[in-house]
């Protein structure tokens, strides 16, 4: 790792952080919002969402942010792969303790 880089990034961002408190303060709340919602999702409740609950948990990640129309790939991951497979899917990245195995799923499913 390299710690004057780390340094220099850490001195960045506390002047961001000073230079505009309203702004950090805004991002933090919405971080812990995100956080707070996520969090209240089970691997039970996960599998049993419904396709308007799924299309809220995908719009509500970040890195949906720059899908103008986040309805349309909502849409496209069920057609393509089939709500229920999704979800089991789902459930077992966010909620399994095994590991991923890379080119597969765990389950074979």
């Amino acid at each position: 790792m390299d710690k004057a880089l780390l340094r220099k990034d850490i001195v960045a961002y506390h002047a961001k952080k000073k230079a505009n408190p309203v702004e950090f303060n805004n991002d933090m709340r919405e971080r812990n919002e995100r956080a707070v919602y996520y969090q209240s999702w089970t691997a039970e409740r996960l599998q049993h969402m419904s396709a308007d609950e799924f299309a809220e948990y995908l719009s509500k990640l970040w890195a949906m942010s720059i899908w103008g129309n986040k309805q349309y790939v909502v849409d496209k991951v069920i057609s393509e792969n089939g709500l229920p497979n999704v979800l089991r899917h789902l459930s077992d990245l966010v909620w399994s303790t095994l590991p991923l195995i890379k080119g597969g799923t765990r389950s074979g499913r």
